[in-house]
């Protein structure tokens, strides 16, 4: 069991604006004080600051750096649906967050994990193929980018890093409404489908039946322990004020392992 702990928040519903500047501000905390957060932990040296942000959006169109005509109209029917929209600067095109799908932005220093941002990018790979495999769903990578079963993408992959620091992430399709995907051309894939592991097992999968198991096989990639960061707070303590002082975050005093 390696030794080393990356903490996680589960903050169950909040609106895209909000993950996006909890995400940036993170982030540039971290540009101003990356040398001084270098702490020794158990004996490993590494940034005291790594978080995985686990989380679900209520209904959110975002695109990404690769879309190509986009118009007003288009932002103007998808919030006519009800929907948020926003613009934003990770890689991929267009694609749909809502309840019931797991979103996951980790806050990594790439340094920390000797990875280059090909192998960070296949190391989500492997963490939701993983996942995906203790409920008994077959995914797999292809030439597109993302998480597969079959003709049917069932993880989105859409990652920003600067400076060798991570943000945005993936969301999997646990118990969404596909039906909002319907609206858009998906990852701007004509001839593909979406699916989640819901309607591949036929059976309702909730995204807290999957934080665990994903919880799991993220560490396992990564080589770390994932543990809740209200359970590790006396040993995160910088972590909880930054989040803290973001006005998005209030971590609990106590929670569930």
């Amino acid at each position: 069991m390696n030794t080393v702990v990356l903490p996680y928040i589960y903050l169950s519903k909040i609106p895209y604006g909000q993950a996006l500047r909890l995400q940036n501000h993170l982030v540039q905390a971290r540009f101003k004080t990356r040398d001084a957060m270098k702490k020794s932990l158990n004996g490993n040296e590494h940034s005291a600051t790594d978080l995985l942000i686990l989380l679900q959006h209520p209904y959110t169109y975002t695109s990404g750096r690769r879309d190509k005509g986009r118009t007003s109209k288009d932002e103007e029917r998808l919030r006519r649906l009800g929907a948020d929209y926003y613009e934003t600067l990770r890689g991929g095109q267009m694609t749909f967050h809502g309840p019931g799908q797991l979103v996951g932005y980790p806050i990594l220093d790439l340094n920390n994990y000797e990875l280059s941002v090909r192998d960070y990018v296949a190391a989500i790979e492997r963490t939701i193929i993983n996942t995906c495999a203790e409920f008994d769903i077959d995914a797999k990578v292809a030439k597109d980018t993302g998480v597969w079963v079959g003709d049917e993408k069932i993880c989105a992959i859409g990652i920003q890093v600067r400076r060798y620091l991570t943000m945005h992430g993936f969301a999997l399709n646990c118990n969404n409404d596909m039906r909002w995907f319907e609206h858009i051309v998906p990852c701007g894939l004509q001839d593909k489908g979406t699916t989640s592991i819901s309607l591949v097992k036929n059976e309702e999968v909730t995204v807290e039946k999957v934080v665990p198991v994903l919880c799991k096989n993220f560490g396992q990639v990564f080589y770390r322990t994932v543990k809740p960061l209200a359970t590790v707070r006396d040993s995160f303590g910088y972590l909880i004020e930054l989040l803290e002082s973001s006005n998005i975050v209030n971590v609990p005093l106590q929670q569930e392992d």
